[in-house]
């Protein structure tokens, strides 16, 4: 008979086989591993929970939520992020992935949540039933799509303003600069001193003021995108980039069955969303990463992010996916601030 529980620490070598089983198909197919530790990425989202399935002392399906503070109309709430929703194959169909999002829906109710968020590939439709099916809740609504993307590295030149790209430490005035930033977007990250904790910082000053600030995170310990298949076109494309790539200046790219080293771009502020400062932080961060051997430097962005177009013309990878956002006391005053605005997601910790 299968149960369905709280996970403890226990579980760690199940569930991280459970997530090395899963992946997502396309044009390049990808699984994310989540080794040494399964529960390390979640601590970084935020205070969390792990909903298992569990059949005869063997793991068959997972679900977590995470208590995040975000900014909804340039107010912090609590959101809770709905991630690692897993169900071992033979298992699917079956009613398992049903009675884990039943477990979660429970949980956050007893705990009197209100918003909560899930991100899913694009076209996926499959998790967006969590409350479909209780009576008194509303369904998830589309707040748009997010494309994650990914620069590779390269060698450039630095400009004027690159030249005055200097690394930091977590600073007050930092915190304060990329706070003022992300209260104007919706479900933007509320900063502090541990978020930004172990990433390296960036900045341009005017001044001996900041005037645009960049935090990289490689989270290569907490989690490793495995590339386990490749269109024919993709492979030629890796294959050419590869040919070229001493002589061009630009980064190898990733092997089959090999984690992507990867930087992501968590936090990206510039005064009055400057093209010049965002380009100039964004070219400094693909040196880096071809100068350390990654492969590429990525930064997911919202359909309506006014820094779509500071990326414009600059060749990228891109992987896109839908934000679905639910209130469960129905706030349709907190749902439409957000499908009304430009929402935000850290994609290092997804």
């Amino acid at each position: 008979m299968i149960i369905y529980r709280f996970a403890t620490t226990d579980d760690n070598e199940q569930l991280i086989a459970l997530t090395s089983a899963s992946g997502m198909s396309g044009e390049v197919s990808l699984r994310i591993d989540r080794k040494p530790d399964f529960f390390r990425l979640l601590t970084m989202r935020g205070e969390s929970k792990v909903f298992v399935a569990e059949d005869d002392h063997q793991i068959v399906g997972s679900l977590c939520v995470s208590a995040q503070k975000v900014y909804v109309g340039g107010e912090m709430v609590t959101l809770q992020y709905v991630g690692d929703f897993k169900v071992a194959e033979p298992y699917r169909n079956k009613s398992v992935g049903a009675r884990l999002c039943n477990a979660l829906a429970e949980y956050v109710v007893s705990i009197d949540a209100d918003l909560a968020f899930l991100n899913v590939s694009l076209g996926n439709k499959k998790p967006f039933s969590f409350f479909r099916e209780r009576p008194g809740f509303p369904d998830f609504d589309n707040i748009g799509i997010f494309t994650i993307h990914q620069f590779l590295g390269k060698r450039q030149k630095t400009s004027q303003v690159s030249s005055m790209i200097t690394s930091e430490d977590v600073s007050e005035e930092l915190i304060e600069f990329f706070n003022r930033k992300y209260a104007g977007y919706q479900l933007g990250s509320v900063i502090t001193k541990e978020s930004l904790t172990g990433t390296e910082i960036l900045t341009i000053r005017k001044e001996e003021k900041i005037i645009a600030a960049m935090c990289l995170a490689d989270t290569m310990e907490a989690k490793q995108n495995i590339v386990t298949g490749l269109s024919r076109r993709m492979k030629y494309l890796l294959r050419a980039i590869n040919i070229c790539s001493s002589v061009a200046g630009i980064s190898k790219m990733p092997s089959l069955h090999a984690p992507v080293r990867m930087l992501y771009i968590k936090y990206l502020a510039a005064q009055s969303n400057d093209k010049d400062l965002v380009t100039d932080l964004i070219t400094y961060a693909r040196n880096l990463v071809y100068a350390r051997s990654y492969s590429f430097v990525s930064i997911g962005l919202h359909e309506r992010d006014p820094l779509n177009t500071c990326i414009s013309g600059l060749f990228r990878l891109r992987f896109k996916s839908v934000g679905m956002l639910i209130s469960l006391k129905n706030n349709r005053t907190l749902i439409d601030k957000v499908i009304r605005g430009i929402p935000f997601e850290d994609y290092s910790l997804v």
